[in-house]
């Protein structure tokens, strides 16, 4: 590929493709991208392989461009955020923006960019908000998002430490279970309160920030593998790790080589330590004794399952009703949310009886966006582009919905009539968190595990628009439906019996909440 004489613009984005009747693009995932910063530049290109970016020749983003770009983040979230003050006095809100335009007064990359704009999002407060790791554009994927920064671990935060949990570093004596106590010198308590507040969550939640730092090495990112580059450069060619390992209290230190995510899953793999990446992996049914049925649903995604889900889940409950089972386990730890058609679906396998939704005023902050907004504003349903004659102004900057829809469950022929038991953790915080509030309200389950995630005030979700700003190229999520309470408290729903996990456990690869609830079920 030749490019001669370009006029205008800092780089291109671009990719192959070939056919006529049927075109086939190549890069799936992402774009090719060139900087333009030659007269003539010769690219040579295989053909599903994108080259690497050089950053060091990324021109940054200059002041204004930047402050163009807060502006627009600022007029959008304070016209279609629904709880940007839930939490944040106005004054408090106003500091963000003057500490922002502090920080943009001069040139910054694009990571520093996407750094700030995350500082801003979580300082918010809400579970729904932040630069999204799914709808990047491929430029803030390959200079921000999916460098060789990574560490070559994967691993659960317990207790604000780090047990590993999978090792494709080149010092194999860190087995699975062993404690990484350091990162180049700084203590690993001292990084995880560091890059924690950066966590989207909602309210004072911060179980759930910890909960999702940890890194299983799944998916398109996660939020340890993206803050930990931000706010602790890899300036050199190598981490130095000072880690224990299991059975000893002997301190030890050693180098190892920051790998990229797909080279960490590839390490992995040859090592046999490969995490399951399968999304229809993520729903299981199984048989215990104790005529006992185990469901586990890792996701509420429905729309990521390559199986029917509304069937499987027909299916299952005939099942667990034709076995007789008496006692049903449903596992959703780890699970953060996803589509809220699976609580009806879910619910009317659960109940025989009447359920009390839990009561909140549902509000948004507009009722029609504005003309010049739209061109930034993507998402998947254009009718939230206008709420028309469904919303009627409400006190303050609200407008409510003149017909809330309750939540309805009507019972289905193959509703579960025995006991249920519902497993949680802080990772529920959308629609997982609302099921296990359903759940505890109206005693269709006893909670066991740990204090959800999410809180009790009300979310802000539903919708989604992905604001997409055009010099920083950064895309932010932000929500558009808030439901609101005034007489919650701002906490997440706290299981019957607290079961908390400790770094033993997983060293031993135990797991105390279904080795508890097994035991509750047989009577001990």
């Amino acid at each position: 590929l030749e490019i001669d004489k370009h006029k205008g613009g800092e780089m291109l984005e671009y990719k192959i493709v070939y056919g006529k009747e049927k075109v086939t693009y190549e890069l799936e995932s992402g774009n090719r991208i060139l900087i333009l910063n030659k007269d003539s530049i010769w690219e040579k290109i295989t053909w599903n392989v994108a080259n690497p970016i050089d950053k060091n020749t990324i021109p940054k983003i200059a002041p204004e461009k930047l402050l163009e770009d807060l502006a627009l983040f600022k007029r959008a979230l304070s016209e279609i955020h629904p709880g940007l003050n839930r939490y944040l006095t106005e004054k408090q809100t106003d500091s963000l923006w003057q500490d922002a335009a502090r920080k943009f007064s001069d040139s910054l990359s694009y990571a520093e960019a996407f750094l700030v704009f995350t500082q801003i999002t979580s300082s918010i407060q809400c579970g729904h908000t932040f630069p999204s790791f799914y709808n990047q554009s491929g430029f803030i994927e390959q200079v921000v998002l999916n460098g060789k920064d990574k560490l070559p671990f994967i691993f659960r935060v317990v207790d604000k430490r780090m047990i590993v949990t999978g090792n494709a570093s080149e010092i194999r004596e860190v087995g699975t279970g062993a404690e990484i106590v350091a990162i180049n010198d700084i203590p690993v308590s001292e990084i995880l309160a560091k890059i924690a507040p950066l966590v989207k969550a909602d309210g004072n939640n911060d179980a759930k920030r910890y909960a999702d730092l940890n890194t299983f090495g799944i998916g398109k990112n996660e939020m340890f593998d993206a803050y930990f580059p931000l706010l602790f450069p890899a300036n050199r060619a190598s981490y130095k790790i000072t880690y224990l390992r299991m059975e000893s209290s002997t301190l030890q230190t050693g180098l190892v080589t920051p790998v990229t995510r797909s080279e960490r899953m590839q390490k992995l793999k040859e090592r046999g330590m490969e995490p399951s990446a399968a999304t229809d992996n993520l729903w299981e049914l199984a048989f215990w004794e104790n005529q006992t049925a185990y469901l586990r649903l890792s996701t509420f995604d429905v729309f990521s399952l390559n199986f029917e889900w509304k069937e499987f889940l027909k299916d299952t409950f005939r099942e667990i009703k034709k076995k007789k089972v008496q006692n049903l386990v449903i596992d959703i730890r780890w699970n953060e949310g996803g589509q809220d058609e699976i609580l009806y679906v879910l619910g009317q396998f659960m109940t025989r009886k009447s359920i009390e939704p839990v009561v909140r005023e549902e509000r948004v902050r507009f009722q029609r966006i504005n003309e010049d907004l739209k061109p930034y504003l993507f998402t998947w349903d254009k009718s939230f582009f206008d709420m028309g004659d469904k919303v009627v102004k409400g006190a303050g900057n609200y407008y409510t919905f003149k017909e809330p829809e309750p939540l309805k469950f009507y019972p289905d022929k193959n509703a579960f009539d025995g006991k249920v038991y519902l497993l949680v953790n802080a990772a529920n915080s959308s629609a997982t968190f609302y099921f296990a509030e359903l759940a505890k309200k109206n005693q269709l389950a006893t909670l066991v595990g740990e204090t959800t995630g999410g809180n009790q005030k009300g979310l802000n979700a539903g919708g989604i628009f992905f604001l997409r700003l055009p010099h920083s190229k950064i895309e932010i999520d932000i929500p558009i439906f808030g439901t609101f309470s005034t007489e919650k408290p701002g906490t997440g729903i706290a299981p019957d019996y607290e079961v908390p996990e400790t770094a033993e456990d997983i060293r031993k690869g135990k797991d105390p909440v279904i080795g508890f609830t097994k035991k509750m079920i047989a009577g001990q």
